[in-house]
């Protein structure tokens, strides 16, 4: 009778411990949101993803979407100090920390958001990862919106009206465009954007069509300057706090991975070039002036930004990369993913 009772305390002890580690697996992701909660970004990128995460790790990692536990610029190091365990955000809201990752916001790269994000996540991986700019987090994925083009006021039509001109900038590569511009640059988030040009405090922003559409921003900026690849770009973000990370099991961790990384940028990168495209097609409808630059004018826009180049290649060889061969491969990479996908570069 002992024994049979002895057994049974064993085998109980053992199911509750099964049972323990079972629940020790079981992880509940904090992600932060500083974006409406009905945005794209949200809505067809992370939502959707978390879905996939859920059924691939059969409920063992979750995510648990919150209003927002900080400013748009302060979501990298809420994650990385465990305020939040997720979270999206865009490296330009943190000038100069990221400095690799102004490559991407370079002019005159590409206009597809898939070619730009697809290119840039190789040429992240082959050249910049070892750089550790992530520390304290692990970087899920990053990826580009499409490019930015300049969005005015009524009144602006070439290039010599842009002197003087008080445009918002979200990062300090969209800066120094400004300034080679002639341009006064306010700096500001996203999320201060349609104030900030409601009430005339800026007279423009270099900015998507897309977020533009969706932000409501059109009527106040009734005009776009145009260049081919764009006059810069958002470099964006997903990144899981290493804590959070060692939470999870390997076998998940895996499963994740699966499902980030390159898979990851083309899916919000597909969902983002979309946008673009309905967006640029309802601006248009809804009365916008488009005004292409070429022939000597591009010329002109082009040998004026040049140094906005160089001076990225300064920056990021000083962060012991090969800037140089970085920027070739990501060159041949938007023309190697472009013939990829079937589509036009620009």
């Amino acid at each position: 009778m002992m024994k049979h009772t002895l057994f049974a305390a064993v085998s109980g002890l053992a199911l509750l411990g099964t049972a323990t580690g079972a629940l020790a697996q079981e992880v509940v992701l904090r992600f932060s949101n500083w974006l409406p909660p009905t945005h794209p970004i949200i809505t067809q990128m992370i939502e959707p993803w978390a879905a996939e995460v859920e059924a691939a790790t059969e409920g063992r990692v979750a995510l648990q979407i919150l209003p927002a536990l900080g400013a748009p610029g302060a979501h990298f190091d809420m994650v990385r100090n465990g305020v939040a365990d997720i979270a999206f955000g865009v490296h330009g809201y943190t000038p100069e920390r990221f400095k690799l990752t102004e490559m991407v916001e370079l002019p005159f790269t590409s206009e597809n958001a898939q070619v730009n994000s697809i290119a840039n996540w190789r040429t992240y991986q082959q050249f910049f990862m070892d750089a550790n700019e992530h520390e304290g987090t692990h970087l899920l994925g990053l990826w580009v919106p499409g490019s930015y083009q300049l969005f005015t006021r009524a009144g602006v039509e070439t290039v010599e009206d842009l002197d003087g001109l008080r445009i918002r900038v979200p990062g300090s590569t969209v800066e120094r465009i400004a300034t080679e511009l002639g341009m006064v640059s306010i700096s500001s988030p996203l999320t201060e954007a349609y104030d900030q040009i409601s009430r005339g405090i800026i007279d423009g922003m270099f900015q998507t069509y897309s977020t533009v559409r969706d932000f409501n921003m059109a009527e106040h900026m009734p005009v776009v300057m145009a260049v081919p690849g764009g006059f810069a770009a958002s470099s964006q973000f997903l990144v899981i706090s290493d804590a959070a990370w060692d939470r999870i099991s390997p076998e998940d961790q895996a499963a994740i991975d699966a499902l980030s990384g390159e898979t990851m940028v083309r899916q919000f990168a597909e969902v983002w070039q979309a946008q673009n495209a309905a967006a640029v097609d309802e601006l248009v409808e809804g009365g916008l002036t488009q005004i292409e630059l070429s022939g000597e004018d591009l010329e002109m826009m082009q040998e004026r930004l040049a140094p906005i180049w160089d001076q990225w290649i300064a920056d990021a060889n000083e962060r012991g990369v090969d800037a140089e061969a970085a920027i070739a491969f990501y060159q041949e990479q938007l023309d190697a993913v472009a013939e990829e996908l079937g589509v036009e570069r620009n």
